[in-house]
């Protein structure tokens, strides 16, 4: 389970079975040159190799030079699970921690979710009390704004409302001194427009921690447009002195993991309508190595996230970045109040429902969920027919990969490198994979990759054009990026790109030159 889909597991073992066998020492020694030398050389350990650099790459921000601030004490406003989260971050690397909500209620639960967190450890031996009680006491909650008048970085966890947001970081610019560091938490909402309603927006920027913060890896920082050299400085040493794998993003739709996320979820819902099963979409994605399939992570993160996002801008069909449809089904369960795990139904013994009915660690998927699907196909008028496992990669992981040549053909991540980054440490992509990018040019080849976008593209303009239960889509159409790679692939470019540089790099470098331009970061 901790290396799925990994070959250097069954290597070890041939290794400790020829050891532990009848044959001699130089077979054995034979057996284990021949097993090194298959994971030398294999696609794999190239893999493993371009991840282990990434990580220290994505450190490296062109251009900024200037010294990262001190940070002694740090405020949190918002006490639910993702401010705890981020306070609990903090806490146990000494950092002190004045924790703001806006009723003793949250705050009081906020703390509790918090302490609970250290007992547990406690509990399992891996905390010591005393530890424990040094860790609650770094702690000041409060009610007060002016509690944040001493520290040196704010972080504003609160609903993810643009009213919300400017109304508490109007607070936020009368109650902290001048060089204090305000940033936002916030998963999509256009951070430029939050720091406006401050006197002095070169001290904002986005700093998204995924959820639960105190277990992530990822930290997604979020240049804006008028952020200065040392808030960024900052904000990329505050992510090393939390010990995260933080990534330099730009401030566009979903930045970059959400915004890559969203074909691939509709996608996962589209070959469902049209014949695959929750299972086999779940059985493929998983076999790829992904940590879980796209239907279980929809229960997980919640099913009623961008219903409810719709619903306020009262319009069902809109899709963004970082949403679109089918939405049938998922209208369907939220309007029957089905948000996954944290809905349990007491009727039928579940302590979540869904698309699946969990019970414990357990899960199956719901029967009403499949007839459900099989009344949205005849009300569409389309046919189940058989969709072999195959399709499903190209159509899941295909239009994510061309979103990743978008966001970086449109200047919002660094290097290709840095996407990978954000997707193995914050969507459980398969480190053996190397990252959707490196996946797309050394497993798959980019030739491929461009060709099965065209078809699928073709496939999808029909649909929506001939269908009008369907909605447009245009994650298939091919980023100018990748048929700017492609063209340079066939002209030779590749045999003359050092090694250990990826293909896009290089053609990206070499785009940017001949416009004389820069990146939006």
């Amino acid at each position: 389970n901790q290396a799925k889909g990994m070959i250097a597991p069954e290597a070890i073992i041939n290794c400790v079975r020829a050891a532990c066998g009848t044959g001699s020492f130089q077979e054995g020694v034979a057996i284990e040159g021949k097993e090194f030398g298959k994971l030398l050389f294999s696609v794999q350990s190239k893999a493993m190799r371009h991840v282990f650099f990434s990580q220290r790459m994505a450190g490296k921000i062109a251009g900024v030079k200037a010294a990262p601030a001190p940070i002694k004490k740090v405020g949190i406003l918002g006490a639910g699970l993702m401010g705890g989260g981020i306070a609990v971050c903090f806490v146990q690397k000494g950092v002190p921690v004045v924790l703001k909500d806006a009723k003793q209620e949250w705050l009081d639960a906020g703390m509790k979710n918090i302490v609970a967190i250290w007992t547990g450890q406690v509990k399992r031996g891996r905390l010591s009390e005393q530890k424990a009680k040094d860790y609650i006491a770094l702690i000041k909650p409060t009610l007060k704004f002016e509690d944040f008048a001493d520290c040196d970085l704010i972080i504003e966890a609160v609903p993810e409302i643009m009213s919300l947001k400017k109304e508490v970081f109007l607070e936020l610019d009368k109650h902290t001194k001048p060089g204090t560091l305000i940033c936002t938490n916030t998963s999509g909402l256009n951070i430029d427009e939050i720091a406006s309603t401050l006197k002095d927006p070169s001290r904002c920027m986005g700093t998204h921690f995924f959820s639960p913060a105190n277990v992530m890896q990822l930290l997604e920082n979020v240049r804006t447009a008028k952020a200065s050299e040392q808030t960024i400085a900052t904000c990329m040493a505050m992510g090393k002195l939390l010990s995260k794998q933080t990534v330099l993003v730009g401030n566009c739709d979903g930045f970059v993991g959400n915004r890559m996320i969203a074909p691939y979820a509709s996608e996962a819902k589209q070959v469902i309508e049209e014949g695959a099963t929750i299972e086999q979409v779940e059985r493929v994605a998983e076999e790829f190595g992904m940590a879980m399939g796209p239907m279980s992570l929809g229960d997980l993160v919640g099913q009623e996230l961008f219903w409810k996002q719709r619903k306020a801008a009262g319009d069902m069909n809109k899709q963004t970045k970082t949403y679109m449809g089918p939405y049938e089904l998922v209208d369907w369960l939220c309007e029957n109040n089905r948000f996954g795990l944290k809905t349990p139904d007491p009727k039928i013994g579940a302590t979540g429902r869904g698309i699946f009915i969990h019970k414990g660690r357990d899960k199956m998927v719901d029967p009403e969920v499949v007839a459900k699907i099989a009344e949205i196909r005849q009300a569409k008028g389309h046919k189940a027919r058989q969709v072999t496992d195959e399709e499903i990669v190209e159509r899941l992981f295909f239009p994510l990969i061309n979103e990743g040549f978008r966001i970086l053909e449109e200047g919002f991540a660094q290097r290709s490198s840095d996407v990978d980054i954000v997707y193995i440490f914050g969507y459980g992509f398969p480190p053996a994979k190397g990252g959707p990018m490196f996946f797309a040019e050394n497993y798959v080849g980019l030739p491929k990759v461009l060709e099965r976008l065209k078809v699928y593209a073709a496939e999808a303009k029909e649909r929506y054009t001939t269908n009008k239960h369907y909605l447009p889509v245009d994650y298939f159409e091919p980023s100018q990026l990748l048929i700017d790679c492609v063209q340079a692939e066939q002209a030779g470019m590749k045999a003359q790109v050092p090694a250990g540089v990826p293909l896009v790099d290089a053609v990206l470098d070499f785009k940017k030159k001949q416009a004389k331009g820069g990146s939006k970061l």
